[in-house]
């Protein structure tokens, strides 16, 4: 029997549970919707369900599974697989994930926070394959990110490395959700370009005219693609929201380019998914922030994990899990 690895992505609003090969294919997915009045021990119970459907009821190891990963959305002590906190749902404070989930199913579990376990997940499988040294970075509603070095990820002292979003560009900015002002995941998250466009097309009708025309007319529902879509239309509103947003996005990389000195900078969730009109201009904007040397040694790149991109990472966290990978 071909050995199997459970991936566990367990995120604020959906639950993804796959079975997959050491290569990384997923082999059999569930997909649930996360139900916060369910609280922590209600979703606990759901994956593990999902776990059981894809494993066809069968012990671990009769299944051929031989180690399972999780990302959680949310801070998460290593390695002992505590969960610190989820900022959705309540009741995951100091909950011992690894240790459940390895006395539920018998087999060697890896838990870590959502960020790094899309990083691996890049490393893996994805952009990253093949590379030792590169920052990940997840554009979402948040923006989080991760570190590997010398082909490990790297997780710090506390293992808080890799958190991107909360690096300010922007001194007595926008308030963040950690409660510090001017962070990237202010200025350059989903939920950030939304609203900064949401208030140029209150403020000034007429700047704003066509992403309220793609918005069906309702300035409340103005979204970041929006804003990319006017621009790349050649509307001077969009155009300000995506220029301001290269431009703090440029500001981060640069300093991350200088700094670490990465093969690559890959981005990944909804945000860069718009393509060209983000990388474009975002490339270019990056020489102004960086020495020659780490620019040209490096190469800014977008996701290849896409939809998947945290339950291939909790695949390759029970990859780690097992033996098969460089533990950070």
């Amino acid at each position: 029997m071909e050995t199997r690895y459970l991936g566990i992505d367990i995120g604020n609003t959906n639950q993804t549970v796959a079975l997959a090969d050491a290569r990384g294919e997923l082999l059999a997915v569930e997909r649930r919707q996360t139900d916060p009045s369910r609280g922590a021990q209600g979703i606990l119970a759901s994956v593990i369900e999902a776990a059981d459907t894809l494993l066809d009821h069968r012990p671990a190891r009769d299944a051929g599974l031989a180690a399972l990963g999780v990302g959680f959305g949310g801070p998460v002590e290593m390695p002992t697989g505590v969960v610190r906190l989820s900022h959705q749902v309540s009741g995951w404070e100091g909950v011992p994930l690894k240790r459940l989930l390895e006395e539920r199913f018998g087999v060697p579990v890896t838990v870590d926070n959502d960020a790094n376990a899309a990083t691996l997940g890049e490393l893996v499988f994805g952009a990253g394959r093949g590379l030792r040294d590169m920052v990940y970075i997840n554009i979402g509603t948040g923006i989080g990110g991760g570190l590997v070095f010398g082909g490990r990820l790297y997780r710090g002292a506390s293992t808080s490395a890799g958190e991107v979003g909360h690096t300010i560009v922007l001194p007595g900015g926008p308030e963040c959700t950690c409660g510090h002002r001017g962070c990237l995941e202010a200025l350059c998250s989903g939920t950030a370009i939304g609203r900064r466009a949401r208030e140029l097309a209150e403020a000034d009708p007429e700047l704003g005219r066509r992403m309220r025309d793609l918005a069906g007319g309702d300035p409340q529902a103005i979204a970041s693609k929006i804003a990319f879509r006017a621009a790349a239309e050649g509307d001077p509103g969009g155009r300000k929201v995506v220029d301001d947003t290269v431009e703090y996005l440029a500001l981060a990389v640069g300093n991350l380019l200088n700094l670490l000195n990465p093969q690559a900078v890959i981005l990944g969730g909804g945000v860069p998914e718009v393509g060209a009109p983000l990388f474009t201009p975002l490339r270019e904007r990056v020489r102004d922030y960086c020495m020659e040397h780490p620019y040209r040694a490096a190469r800014i790149l977008p996701a290849k994990n896409g939809y998947d991109a945290g339950v291939r990472g909790a695949v390759a966290l029970a990859l780690e899990a097992a033996g098969m990978l460089p533990c950070g």
